[in-house]
């Protein structure tokens, strides 16, 4: 199998950010939907959890080379970037810079996948 460098950028890129978000989460998740003063709202916290299991399922797909993986990585990077923005935009301004690091991480990850895969050149 010969798998593009851009594909295999993005791929551990799409997993570093899964395992960060992840990591990010889960003691959101773990205080449950009570309001904290300056943590992001339940909703938000839900969506990203769900969407770095499902960012792994789709790195494997994506690793592999199959079109689901890759479609499907594509549509989990650009949940991901919009899940960000509201902390652009509401958030204190430590989390406003994760919020961007976050928006800028999705957006190369779908550039990524989207550039054209080189063909080899018949003699």
């Amino acid at each position: 199998m010969n798998r593009p460098q851009s594909y295999t950028i993005a791929v551990v890129l799409l997993v570093l950010f899964c395992l960060l978000s992840l990591l990010f989460e889960l003691p959101n998740l773990a205080r449950g939907a009570a309001p904290v003063e300056g943590a992001p709202p339940f909703v938000l916290v839900v969506i990203n959890f769900t969407l770095a299991i499902l960012g792994f399922v789709t790195a494997y797909g994506a690793w592999r080379m199959q079109k689901w993986g890759v479609v499907l990585a594509i549509v989990v990077a650009a949940l991901g970037l919009l899940a960000s923005l509201p902390a652009i935009i509401f958030a204190s301004p430590s989390l406003r810079l994760l919020g961007g690091l976050g928006v800028v991480w999705s957006a190369a990850i779908i550039v990524l996948f989207l550039r054209p895969v080189p063909h080899p050149v018949s003699a």
